[in-house]
C-alpha cells in the first residue's frame, strides 16, 4: 500500500491565508517542510481521502486525479470538501477520462456535492452513503468508517482503509476517539487485523487539546491504547498530521517531541509503503 500525503495542515493552511502570527512567518521564511496545505491523501494511486480547497495544488506536485477512481470523504467542512472542482472532471474541462468517479461520504458531504438538483447534473459521479461502522467494499478495498469526535451537527467519520492485507487508520479531523469507535476497533482487530500505518489528528502539537481535535499528548494515548488492544504493534508506523499554526512547533521542533513517543511527523508529499 503507498500512501501519499496530499496536504498536512487544518483549515487555515500553514501558513495561513491572512495570518501575520511568527508562526506563519516563519514558514514563509523556511519554506521545505514547513509549508503546509489542507489536508488530504492518496493511496495506490486510484483511492483519494478528501478533495479540498488545495486540490488544483497538489496536482500540480503530482497527484494524477485522472488517476482517481474512488473518493472517500471524511466529513463535509470546506477545508476538507470543495465540490465545484469535482466539475473539472466532465467535458468540455477534462478529456480522456474514463468510467465514474466513487464519492464515499457521510450525507451532508453528498448533499453538498449532489446540490439543489441532485444527481442528475453530476454526470461521471456515484454516490455511495457511509454508514457508522458498516463495513464496504470499494473495489478490492475494504473501508470500515468510525465515528470522529468533531463536529456535533455532522456524523464526522474517520477511515479503517484495507487493501491487500496491509490496513491504514485515517484517523483525523478528531479528537479522542469515542467509545463507539473503540469499539469497533476492539471487533475489527479481534478478527486478527493489525494496523500497518495509522494518520493521527495533531491539529493542537503542544496544546493539550482532546475535544474536535488533539494535541501530541492525545495522540499518544489512542497510539497507547490501540497497542494495547492488539490493533496494532511494534511495526504499524504511526504518523502525526494535520497541523494548525496555532501549535506553533516548526517540523524540525516538533520531531524531537514526537519521535520519543513513537511518531513520525508528517509534510506534504510525504510517501512510503505500508
Amino acid at each position: 500500500m503507498r500512501i501519499r500525503l496530499l496536504g498536512t495542515a487544518a483549515a487555515e493552511g500553514w501558513p495561513a491565508l491572512f495570518c501575520r502570527c511568527p508562526h506563519c512567518a516563519r514558514a514563509r521564511a523556511a519554506g521545505g517542510r514547513n509549508v503546509r496545505t489542507r489536508a488530504a491523501a492518496n493511496v495506490d494511486g486510484v483511492y483519494q481521502f478528501d478533495f479540498g480547497p488545495d486540490v488544483y495544488h497538489h496536482m500540480l506536485q503530482g497527484n494524477d486525479l485522472s488517476a482517481v477512481v474512488h473518493l472517500i470523504m471524511t466529513h463535509s467542512h470546506a477545508d476538507h470538501l470543495q465540490p465545484s472542482d469535482l466539475a473539472m472532471r466532465q467535458p468540455p474541462f477534462a478529456h480522456g477520462v474514463s468510467g465514474p468517479l466513487h464519492i464515499y461520504g457521510n450525507d451532508r458531504v453528498l448533499a453538498r456535492i449532489r446540490g439543489p438538483h441532485g444527481d442528475a447534473e453530476h454526470p461521471g459521479l456515484e454516490f455511495h452513503l457511509l454508514e457508522p461502522f458498516t463495513e464496504v467494499g470499494v473495489a478490492d478495498a475494504t473501508l470500515v468508517p468510525l465515528l470522529a469526535d468533531h463536529d456535533p451537527a455532522e456524523r464526522c467519520l474517520i477511515h479503517l482503509f484495507g487493501r491487500g492485507g496491509r490496513w491504514l487508520l485515517y484517523g483525523h479531523d478528531t479528537g479522542y476517539f469515542p467509545e463507539e469507535t473503540w469499539a469497533a476497533i476492539a471487533r475489527w482487530a479481534a478478527g486478527g487485523a493489525r494496523l500497518h500505518a495509522a494518520l493521527l489528528d495533531c491539529t493542537a502539537g503542544p496544546l493539550a487539546t482532546r475535544r474536535g481535535h488533539m494535541g501530541l499528548q492525545a495522540c499518544a494515548e489512542v497510539r497507547e491504547r490501540l497497542l494495547g488492544m492488539g490493533a496494532a504493534d511494534a511495526a504499524s508506523r504511526f504518523v502525526v498530521t494535520h497541523f494548525s499554526h496555532n501549535g506553533g512547533w516548526m517540523y524540525d521542533e516538533m520531531v524531537p517531541h514526537a519521535e520519543p513517543l513513537g511518531f513520525a511527523v508528517a509534510y506534504d508529499g510525504m510517501e512510503w509503503d505500508a
